[in-house]
């Protein structure tokens, strides 16, 4: 093989692997937002009270207190329940919720 034609197969690997170096570094398959209950031992002072049939407009909230501890990922086209979920926490001012004599702080964050 030609020197020529070596040095051009060299070329274009390291091009590639440039590339894919790149690429990778940018791609992060966990992003987005997630949403987790944690149950808690005691009654917190303040606290809203949630029936699993009320659950049923937040399934991502029902999910996460049926795996309690778990990190249940919400799609980016379901933003519009959880924002309504955030609206009655605010409007609360509390992260704690009861359902069925159980209660759970709940967290609710962002992963870019």
């Amino acid at each position: 093989m030609e020197t020529r034609t070596k040095a051009l197969i060299a070329i274009s690997f390291a091009v590639l692997a440039i590339f894919l170096a790149f690429f990778l570094m940018i791609y992060q398959p966990g992003a987005g937002m997630y949403v987790r209950a944690d149950k808690l031992q005691d009654p917190p002072e303040k606290y809203v009270e949630f029936s699993l049939a009320d659950l049923e407009k937040y399934p991502y909230i029902k999910e996460a207190v049926m795996n309690p501890g778990k990190d249940i990922r919400v799609p980016f086209d379901h933003n519009e329940g959880m924002s309504e979920f955030g609206k009655i926490r605010s409007s609360n001012e509390t992260d704690n919720i009861k359902v069925n004599n159980e209660y759970y702080d709940m967290h609710y964050y962002s992963a870019d």
